[in-house]
């Protein structure tokens, strides 16, 4: 059964087209780009670029598995597409804009460490008690 994985490319030089991105994909023998959106900016010195969504049909490949390792665990990997030119893309694992918000809260509440419990508020308060006792204990 074929995996498909959905990433996110913020910057793409602005003379790569879809082709390009498709062709690398399969080159590199990474995946099959079944869907691509690809967006047309202008940076700050006045030179396009592009940012793009990609649907990824893995194959099955070193290169492949890497690029989903890293996007369920880093959720970032630069791809090298052009080692002559010395080229790559940062590749980000796409989140929709959805599941953002619920995830980043679902993180939050999953990673809280709590300052303290009921037995931490017990073990502090007799802990006081008995400096308390030491310190009246030392001055009477």
């Amino acid at each position: 059964m074929k995996e498909n994985i959905d990433i996110y490319i913020p910057r793409i030089l602005g003379t790569v087209n879809e082709s390009d991105v498709k062709n690398s994909f399969h080159y590199l023998n990474v995946g099959n780009v079944i869907y691509i959106d690809m967006y047309k900016k202008i940076n700050e010195n006045g030179y396009p670029y592009y940012f793009a969504f990609i649907t990824l049909e893995l194959y099955d490949s070193t290169l492949a598995m890497l690029l989903k390792e890293k996007m369920y665990t880093t959720q970032i990997m630069h791809l090298v597409y052009d080692e002559e030119n010395n080229q790559y893309w940062e590749i980000k694992r796409h989140v929709p804009r959805e599941q953002r918000s619920r995830n980043i809260i679902n993180n939050i509440i999953n990673n809280i460490i709590p300052f303290y419990n009921v037995l931490e508020k017990q073990r502090l308060l007799k802990e006081y008690e008995e400096l308390e006792k030491e310190l009246f204990a030392t001055v009477c």
